[in-house]
């Protein structure tokens, strides 16, 4: 046998040995307490425990009941965290139901005042109604249906784009950087201008008939049209 070959054997069987050894303990030294690996950054349990103490220590500020990584199903915290979330829950179904209700009140109320004035007919063909204020009203309405049509149904339900987040985003929000920021500005903008041009133009239009009801009765049809968002999907 070759002289080399002989020596060379318990050499490599030794460094595998110390290899073994060293791995061992940086495994031990990388392992913490519980057992968790420790890297750089806390894994699993060890972040889950930091965060709740860090939403605990919080309440402070945000009002939001924690809990901490000792508390059980039914202790003092975790009681009062989920009394907090039900609560909330609750509250916000009421708000819901509310608005809804209220909604459905308006939209009844603008029908019964259609139908007591027959407000259509009369605006259509009645020569006291002042034609060059009524178009002028009629233009800016269809106008805002238009760009209402754009941001409800083309943006947030074709291309399920959050308009609203888009056009209140500020500073250094990413959305700010959004191919429809600028569109959406102008749209909303525009309707804003024309709504406020409408409720200028209608009450002048109609003044002849009416005289003073006409603001009460633009005002229940008013309402009763921004009601009705509350039963357009993501509008509600």
């Amino acid at each position: 046998a070759h002289p080399l070959s002989s020596s060379s054997a318990p050499q490599q069987k030794a460094d595998m040995a110390s290899d073994q050894q060293q791995s061992a303990e940086r495994e031990q030294l990388l392992a913490g307490d519980d057992g968790l690996r420790q890297r750089s950054v806390p894994q699993g349990r060890a972040v889950a425990e930091k965060m709740l103490e860090a939403l605990a220590d919080a309440e402070g500020v945000t009002g939001i009941p924690g809990v901490r990584p000792g508390d059980t199903e039914g202790s003092y915290n975790w009681t009062r965290a989920e009394n907090y979330w039900q609560d909330r829950y609750e509250k916000r179904m009421k708000a819901t139901v509310k608005n809804k209700v209220e909604a459905v009140a308006w939209v009844v109320a603008a029908f019964l005042v259609l139908n007591a004035t027959d407000f259509i007919r009369t605006v259509a063909t009645d020569p006291l109604v002042n034609r060059f204020f009524l178009n002028i009203a009629l233009m800016c309405t269809v106008l805002i249906l238009v760009i209402v049509i754009y941001l409800i149904f083309w943006l947030a339900l074709v291309h399920e784009v959050d308009w609203e987040r888009i056009y209140n985003a500020q500073g250094n929000d990413p959305l700010m950087k959004s191919p429809f920021k600028e569109p959406v500005r102008i749209a909303i903008g525009t309707a804003s201008a024309c709504l406020c041009i409408s409720m200028i133009c209608y009450p002048v239009a109609i003044w002849p008939i009416w005289s003073f009801w006409s603001l009460p009765i633009l005002g229940i049809l008013t309402m009763a049209c921004l009601m009705m968002m509350h039963f357009v999907p993501t509008a509600g």
